[in-house]
């Protein structure tokens, strides 16, 4: 077979290993529920964090369970102009604003999107 020649062993460098330790979880939309699928819910903004190895920050919606008397935190990519204590509605009927969270076909079309997943 041959053998990998001093220079080339100089140059491959270490396997790498991703520091994830610290990761503050996964951010993703509420689950599609009856409430968003009909009218809409409220949020608030408790924090804004920093989740390392990501670029963007991430902001952490406290929501009111619908069904069960608690509060349910999720976590959202935080969009430019979004700040702590604001309001985030998200379903069919909320409004176009900063932060809130629509179906694209609610949306006019020209509006300019943060996040979009399906």
């Amino acid at each position: 077979m041959g053998r990998v020649i001093r220079s080339q062993r100089k140059g491959a460098g270490s396997v790498f290993k991703s520091h994830n330790k610290h990761r503050k979880g996964s951010p993703k939309f509420r689950a599609i529920d009856f409430a968003e699928r009909h009218g809409y819910i409220k949020g608030v903004i408790r924090e804004i964090i920093h989740d390392p190895g990501r670029g963007a920050p991430l902001a952490q919606v406290v929501f009111r369970d619908p069904y069960k008397y608690k509060l349910r935190k999720e976590l959202f990519l935080a969009a430019e102009g979004m700040y702590t204590g604001q309001f985030v509605y998200c379903g069919r009927k909320a409004t176009l604003q900063i932060g809130n969270v629509l179906p694209i076909g609610t949306m006019p079309e020209g509006t300019v999107v943060c996040n979009l997943e399906e």
